[in-house]
């Protein structure tokens, strides 16, 4: 398991240290800050304060609040699994996710599902089975895996769904439903995220703002089937436990916000 660096211990890299000592950069693989030397700077989806992976093999569409139609999260899908990521504002001193982790399980627990702790990608993670209610009617439990990483004055909060987390939930699958899972290409794009906090002060949990990229364009809502939660729940970190909302698709906009370079929306 690659261990993942907390604030404890690796500083905002955008300070001075004030030992004059460089501060190491380790481990190599992110989500990584903006002023990180190891992050990664071309091949990237400028999203504001989110920095994602351009690939071809992957759709990329942004959820709007509905209350402020304001960008709120990220849901990137690879086939048949997919992974919301959310970025907030931290405290300089302290990580969130122990907190945050607890506060999804109270939410997952009231709402009649049930939230079990295990070690992960990510370190501790948390897998939640949730009451959802299918188009035809029938009741069934959602199972997603929700991944926290603390960075410098930010958090990363990472929802995977699909085949993937099934598969880890110790699920049997059908092959040629498990062929397309590809939850190890959703774990390299949070791996390889990159987040720009800026200086702005910002109480902690607040959303930091996220933007549709130049050349991105709105896609047409289209029926889908998707299981409608039969419980929701939230916290001040946005912890929303269920389905993303609909938003635009980022797709097609071109790496670094250069719309000539395009990745083509995939069927």
């Amino acid at each position: 398991m690659t261990p993942f660096w907390s604030r404890s211990t690796r500083p905002d890299p955008s300070l001075p240290d004030p030992s004059g000592t460089p501060t190491p950069v380790s481990p190599e693989t992110g989500p990584f800050d903006s002023g990180d030397p190891a992050a990664p700077t071309t091949g990237l989806l400028d999203l504001g304060a989110l920095r994602l992976p351009a690939r071809p093999e992957l759709k990329v569409r942004l959820d709007l609040d509905k209350a402020t139609q304001r960008v709120a999260a990220v849901t990137v899908q690879a086939e048949a699994s997919t992974v919301q990521v959310t970025v907030f504002a931290a405290p300089r001193s302290a990580g969130v996710w122990d907190d945050v982790r607890g506060e999804i399980a109270a939410a997952v627990q009231q709402g009649g599902g049930r939230a079990e702790e295990v070690t992960g990608t990510f370190g501790t993670e948390l897998v939640a089975r949730l009451p959802t209610r299918l188009p035809d009617g029938r009741d069934v439990l959602q199972v997603q895996r929700f991944c926290g990483v603390d960075g410098p004055r930010w958090f990363v909060r990472a929802v995977f769904t699909g085949p993937d987390v099934l598969q880890r939930a110790g699920a049997t699958l059908p092959d040629e439903i498990a062929t397309r899972a590809r939850g190890d290409l959703l774990e390299e794009v949070v791996r390889t995220a990159v987040v720009v906090r800026g200086t702005e002060p910002m109480a902690p949990r607040e959303p930091l703002p996220l933007r549709l990229p130049e050349g991105a364009r709105r896609a047409p809502r289209r029926p889908e089937a998707r299981a409608e939660p039969a419980a929701a729940a939230g916290t001040a970190a946005g912890t929303a436990t269920g389905q993303p909302p609909e938003g635009p698709d980022a797709s097609d906009a071109g790496q670094d916000g250069d719309p000539s370079d395009g990745t083509p929306e995939q069927s």
